[in-house]
């Protein structure tokens, strides 16, 4: 009787690795909702940077507070997301969480740069809740930014969330990362 059952578990194993069957994957998910979520930030950050930046670009770029980088340990590729996923949509988050802390800091300047931060903010926040991240701010805490350093901060992380948002857009792109396909239209390349 022992005998069956393990030869019935090593085939369920065999034919999940055969069928190359997604582990760790986030359940409940509308992985539509992300596409779209992801493909607005996409759209508005290519905006931000063609309408926002103009006014922006002689301007001294600030650096402040923690940066997140996506890296290639990050696994964001389309092998590994097919694999498993959660190391990449684990870092999406912590991106998106820090993008929320900093265009929430943004949408309380008193320039320009205020009406960008909240829209930003408002297309992140959605999409942290469509990720099911039930806290949608970051923990990172900030030093006080002096109006001097406000454009120059806004410039920065126009640029930053650009860069970011073509990366995400390319990973949620096909909805669900594990789900990606080599035949698929939108397959992440």
């Amino acid at each position: 009787m022992y005998l069956p059952f393990i030869t019935v578990v090593g085939l369920l194993a065999v034919f999940t690795v055969a069928l190359g069957a997604p582990i760790n994957q986030t359940v409940g998910i509308s992985w539509n909702e992300v596409t779209e979520g992801s493909l607005k930030l996409n759209e508005l950050a290519k905006r931000l940077i063609t309408e926002e930046l103009s006014h922006l670009k002689n301007v001294e770029r600030v650096v402040k507070g923690p940066r997140v980088l996506v890296e290639a340990t990050d696994k964001c590729d389309p092998k590994n997301l097919r694999a498993d996923s959660m190391p990449c949509l684990k870092k999406m988050v912590f991106a998106l969480k820090n993008y929320s802390t900093v265009f929430g800091i943004i949408s309380q300047f008193k320039n320009n740069c205020a009406k960008t931060g909240k829209m930003v903010n408002t297309v992140v926040k959605k999409l942290l809740l469509d990720l099911k991240e039930p806290h949608p701010h970051s923990e990172e805490k900030w030093q006080e930014v002096k109006s001097w350093e406000e454009p120059g901060l806004c410039r920065d992380n126009i640029e930053k969330l650009f860069s970011f948002s073509i990366l995400m857009a390319r990973v949620f792109a096909p909805g669900d990362p594990a789900k990606h396909i080599m035949d698929s239209p939108k397959y992440c390349i």
